[in-house]
């Protein structure tokens, strides 16, 4: 009988695809990625359903789109109702065990339900009564390097992670991408060998802060970073033709994202750059491992992000603005016993795909009520999708819903309440320049791309969405993990304050 394959899934925060050797990226370093896609499946169309952390996260664990299981929310992690058909849960019913080390921010109850051992790195994940809850920062704490924890909003003295301009307090040895690397070995390690592995091995960045250890802050030269084309988008042409709101967004002077002068954007580029190849050296410590112990050829893996970044297209940087190619497209690089190799499709697939995707190549029954398709139907041209979607509902002063569909030529985006949107011919404008929403030539292809996505969306609603999120940061506002993770308060500060029971410390 053949042995069942094992699941490796890999993300990372916040990856622009063609920041990758594979992609063909000039200058960043990415070998380990590079032979991913050597021995599988490159989907260079491949796309995030929703721009943010949590909800995209979510729509890879449960195989459904924003519309279907309603959490539009980004602070997921005290929502107390269980869900029995996550991924994780699934493959753990079907004999598969399971483990979860790095980024999770979706559900803390479905992670311990879906996963038999859980390594936490960001304090999103925490108990917000409990930062010790979070695995990385106790790992910090015990080291006396709480103060250094680098995650989350920005503390006094350390502006230099926003934008990359110096590099991390903290030794490789003590980093958060060396943390996930390791726990992942170890539970590799310490498997039970008679039943395969379903690990989520997900990487807090290259999401801000953009803070590389030394070594790697100073591996990419800023004055040798090759920029887009696109940076003209803001640069010179200070987003003209783009809705309005998105224009007062960048020039009110903005940080997330960063729309800044040429110099600093090549500073913040090459940190990002040294994060990536971090990330890419500790995939590289993991598949040697597999390789050595002979469970790699019959290990399936997927590496992805939850979503993209600017990464100096458009002359930005970070995400928060619009649904543009350069946030929506992810990564999507799967390989799998006696598939191909090396080979690249152009199809179009999306988050929501993962999830029977990998039940099929295990021979698990995917569950009802799932809205994905099996990738490599797709490949192998047994599936097709027309169009993929977006669906957020941004964070400013004024929530509003945006919602995407992009086809194979063109990317309309919606901003519902303020009643503007963007129209873009990707053969034309790959760099997505002129918007041509108002322009009389396109307007049937408007009209028939926004009754698509009108049919898509219009009968959705939220279970979670920004005021369930702002209610719960009201109340828990001054707990201990928020108050690290959100407030800016440095650790020592807290301490003196909240933290004379020893009990709290583990």
């Amino acid at each position: 009988m053949n042995k069942r394959p094992n699941v490796l899934w890999i993300m990372s925060d916040q990856h622009n695809p063609n920041c990758t050797g594979y992609e063909g990226n000039p200058d960043v370093k990415t070998p380990n990625l590079d032979k991913i896609a050597a021995r599988g499946v490159n989907f260079t169309n491949g796309f995030a359903n929703n721009p943010i952390c949590s909800p995209s996260r979510i729509c890879f664990m449960t195989g459904q789109y924003m519309h279907t299981n309603q959490m539009f929310g980004n602070n997921h992690a005290e929502y107390p109702n269980a869900n029995p058909e996550t991924m994780s849960s699934v493959f753990q019913r079907n004999g598969y065990q399971t483990g979860l080390f790095g980024k999770s921010h979706m559900i803390r109850r479905w992670d311990y339900e879906g996963f038999e051992q859980v390594r936490y790195t960001d304090l999103c994940d925490a108990d917000r009564n409990n930062p010790f809850s979070t695995h990385y920062f106790k790992y910090l704490y015990d080291k006396g390097l709480a103060d250094s924890y680098e995650e989350g909003s920005t503390r006094p003295g350390q502006k230099f992670m926003d934008d990359g301009s110096g590099p991390s307090r903290l030794d490789y040895e003590d980093s958060i991408e060396h943390f996930t690397g390791e726990e992942t070995l170890k539970f590799l390690k310490e498997q039970d060998e008679d039943r395969p592995f379903f690990i989520h091995m997900s990487f807090q960045r290259p999401h801000a802060p953009i803070a590389p250890t030394k070594e790697y802050f100073e591996m990419y030269d800023p004055d040798k970073i090759t920029l887009p084309e696109s940076k003209v988008d803001w640069f010179e042409n200070k987003f003209s033709g783009k809705p309005e709101c998105i224009r007062k967004k960048l020039e009110n002077g903005c940080e997330y994202p960063l729309a800044t002068d040429e110099k600093r954007l090549r500073r913040c580029i090459a940190s990002y750059y040294g994060l990536i190849t971090a990330i890419d050296w500790e995939i590289g410590r993991v598949l040697k491992y597999l390789e050595e112990t002979g469970e790699l050829e019959n290990t399936i893996i997927f590496y992805t992000a939850d979503h993209g970044d600017f990464a100096g297209e458009h002359g930005l940087f970070h995400k928060n603005l619009g649904l543009y190619e350069s946030i929506q497209r992810i990564p999507y690089l799967l390989s799998w016993p006696g598939g191909p190799q090396g080979k690249v499709c152009e199809k179009l697939v999306e988050s929501v795909d993962l999830y029977p995707t990998l039940c099929n190549l295990c021979k698990i029954p995917v569950p009802q009520g799932r809205d994905g398709a099996d990738v490599v139907g797709i490949y192998q041209g047994n599936e097709s999708k027309d169009a993929v979607y977006c669906e957020w509902q941004n964070f400013d002063e004024k929530p509003i819903k945006i919602s995407s569909v992009r086809t194979e030529q063109y990317r309309l985006v919606f901003y519902a309440g303020v009643n503007e949107g963007e129209l873009y011919d990707r053969e034309k404008d790959p760099g997505e320049l002129n918007n041509l929403w108002n322009d009389p030539a396109y307007m049937q292809i408007r009209f028939e791309l926004f009754q698509k996505l009108m049919s898509f969306t219009l009968n959705y609603k939220t279970e979670t969405d920004v005021n369930s999120d702002r209610y719960l940061d009201a109340v828990t506002r001054n707990s201990p993990s928020q108050l690290l993770h959100k407030n800016g308060v440095y650790w020592s500060d807290l301490e003196k304050v909240y933290y004379s029971q020893p009990e709290w410390r583990g």
